[in-house]
């Protein structure tokens, strides 16, 4: 698999077990397997992306990969697949380059109002988890913000044009019903913006 699809669907592997570790509907089942996922992908992922050829790191990341699959298919998602939807049909940015750089955003949206990202942070003794993915993006190629991709450039004009029909569309995809905060389609059209031009989290 080329470096690029490596790290786009690695961080989709993390997208998932993060999204799965603060979902509402999270259990002491789901918790175990979205925890290793984790810890495997900031483990494994940069070698994965560095080097084809290092079986040890692409076998450790489809178990990353299997096990996030566990978790989230008994628990679900939240709103950076509700996003990651809706921008990636709307102008074919892939998946798990939506998530990538959605991740980090919708992270200090959502820990305003749930302790989650503060105990996954505890368990993998790291002091912020929306910078430590933050700098694993940089690392494996993924930029931070919309408007830089390098591997799908989203004109200004056409995303401000469908900015609301996408906000819209994204709170009520399925995946937001399991988001730890509520939120609303104007709360979801500020975080497209944030992640668009880079903008701090501030409400």
């Amino acid at each position: 698999m080329p470096p690029l699809v490596t790290a786009q669907t690695g961080m989709d592997v993390m997208t998932h077990a993060i999204e799965a570790f603060v979902s509402t509907a999270h259990d002491d089942y789901t918790d175990p397997y979205a925890l290793e996922a984790i810890r495997l992908v900031f483990d494994y992922l940069e070698r994965a992306v560095a080097n084809g050829n290092d079986m040890e790191a692409r076998g450790k990341m489809h178990t990353a990969s299997t096990v996030a699959g566990i978790a989230f298919s008994n628990c679900s998602l939240g709103i950076v697949h509700s996003m990651a939807h809706k921008i990636g049909g709307e102008f074919h940015l892939t998946h798990g380059e939506a998530n990538a750089i959605m991740l980090p955003y919708i992270i200090n949206y959502n820990r305003k109002e749930t302790d989650r990202y503060s105990k996954l942070e505890g368990a993998l003794g790291i002091d912020n988890i929306a910078n430590a993915v933050s700098a694993l993006n940089r690392k494996v190629g993924i930029t931070r913000t919309i408007k830089e991709g390098k591997n799908t450039v989203i004109a200004e004009d056409k995303f401000l044009k469908v900015l609301d029909l996408m906000s819209e569309r994204a709170f009520n995809d399925a995946c937001t019903l399991t988001n730890p905060r509520k939120t609303s389609p104007a709360d979801i059209k500020k975080i497209y913006l944030a992640a668009y031009y880079g903008k701090e989290i501030d409400f």
